[in-house]
């Protein structure tokens, strides 16, 4: 973690606490997403403070600044700003992007004596594009600008879907997708690699990557030869002697089919940690303390089923989204479960309620929680929606993001902040879990 800072002149001499009447405000702030820059402005000079936090948050802290508003936060597609009153005399901006920063590339320019703006670079420059993806039998050819990529395929937990993986590597302009008749989407990853996701049938084999001068193809393995087999000579036919009554029962039934669930590992991860608190609510309720909380309920609970439960981090740490989803990957997890809590401006304190997303393999599963939470919470129902998170595109077992509740929401946020109310959310959470698993035992 390094601290990136500029300062001006007239700033220098201030080495004591500032009185409060002097205290700046953080008056305006302006993203552009073309220029990669943020713009801000204060009413007083003040010496801001810039970080980068693990690898896709950019932090800035203005000491002795106040920001007048409730906390807000903006989308502008991908990338994300956060604001809010972090400490009594420190305003902090949050910028979350897609793709990991290069600190050293991470510049604070002033802009008169109260004007700031932070502009940055990505870590990596891909060098490798991906021309065309082209039907060629015996597979889809992957047609790329320079030899050498390694990728590497993996298969989601259904079975439907095979990820492949191209690192250093990114889209060309002219790219064309000529695959028909099969489906291959193409997802930008992080760190200047490319994801592609292709549908193939579960009865499909596990599809292999092979060099070819025009880059990678992808197709079946070669079909192994057939094995022979040899019919079992038949037993000999027994008949039950005529002085033996048959049985009057018939054989009992066997037991009705449950789920093995010992057999099942599920990744739950409790959002932000560490620096990054997440949202602040009211109270100064903090997302990332609930939602660690109610991610250990969940597995607590889980484990007593016989389920076993790995949680992403289980103390107040810092972790980024990549690490997150490679540590599913590494325990082989069958589910990915991501548990946040939700935040609007303060001045909106009527909305509350749940919310669950899933990207493309994890909506049953979504739907299970979000169905059972309402069952155990009675909280407002805001649906269950498909959206391109990172954690769920990039897992590729089944996925779902549960947002727990509104920090900022007059009936969320206390309810959140009681103890008695997450274990309700965790119950709801682990029963959801536990029944889309005894239903997918019986698939």
């Amino acid at each position: 973690m390094g601290i990136v800072g500029a300062s001006i002149a007239c700033i220098s001499c201030v080495t004591v606490a500032t009185p409060v009447w002097a205290r700046a405000t953080l008056q305006a702030w302006q993203y552009d997403p073309q220029g990669q820059r943020l713009e801000f402005r204060t009413d007083r000079p003040t010496q801001p403070q810039v970080q980068v936090i693990g690898a896709q948050r950019v932090v800035i802290d203005l000491p002795d600044t106040r920001w007048p508003q409730p906390q807000s936060q903006q989308n502008f597609g991908t990338t994300q700003v956060r604001v809010a009153q972090y400490q009594p005399d420190v305003a902090r901006l949050v910028l979350a992007v897609p793709e990991a920063i290069n600190p050293a590339q991470v510049r604070l320019q002033p802009q008169g004596h109260q004007g700031w703006t932070v502009v940055w670079g990505t870590a990596t420059q891909a060098k490798t594009m991906l021309q065309a993806a082209q039907w060629q039998s015996p597979g889809i050819l992957l047609r790329l600008s320079t030899p050498g990529v390694v990728g590497r395929v993996l298969r989601s937990k259904d079975k439907q879907w095979l990820y492949i993986d191209l690192p250093n590597t990114a889209v060309s302009g002219s790219f064309q997708n000529q695959t028909r008749p099969y489906n291959l989407r193409v997802e930008p990853g992080l760190t200047g690699n490319l994801r592609l996701a292709l549908e193939v049938k579960t009865s499909d084999p596990d599809w292999q990557l092979r060099a070819t001068p025009q880059g990678l193809l992808l197709a079946r393995p070669t079909s192994a030869p057939s094995i022979a087999r040899t019919t079992p000579p038949s037993r000999p036919k027994t008949t039950t002697p005529k002085s033996i009554p048959p049985t009057a029962t018939r054989p009992s039934s066997p037991p009705p089919r449950t789920a093995n669930k010992t057999r099942y590992t599920v990744l739950i991860d409790p959002g932000h940690g560490g620096p990054d608190p997440g949202a602040i609510g009211r109270g100064g309720i903090q997302e990332k303390e609930i939602v660690l909380d109610i991610s250990r309920r969940v597995a607590r609970l889980l484990e007593a089923q016989g389920v076993r439960a790995v949680l992403s981090r289980t103390q107040d740490v810092d972790l980024d989204l990549e690490p997150r989803v490679a540590l599913a990957e590494r325990v082989n997890a069958t589910l990915f479960v991501s548990i946040h809590a939700n935040a609007i401006s303060m001045s909106r304190p009527e909305v509350n309620g749940l919310e669950t997303y899933y990207y493309q393999n994890g909506q049953w599963l979504a739907r299970s929680i979000h169905q059972n939470l309402r069952q155990t919470t009675n909280a407002p129902d805001r649906g269950v929606r498909q959206a391109r998170f990172y954690v769920l595109r990039r897992s590729s077992m089944r996925a779902t993001l549960v947002e727990v509740g509104y920090v900022t929401g007059a009936q969320d946020a206390p309810r959140l902040a009681s103890s008695s109310y997450r274990q309700k959310v965790a119950q709801g959470i682990a029963q959801g879990i536990i029944r889309y698993l005894d239903n997918l035992a019986k698939k």
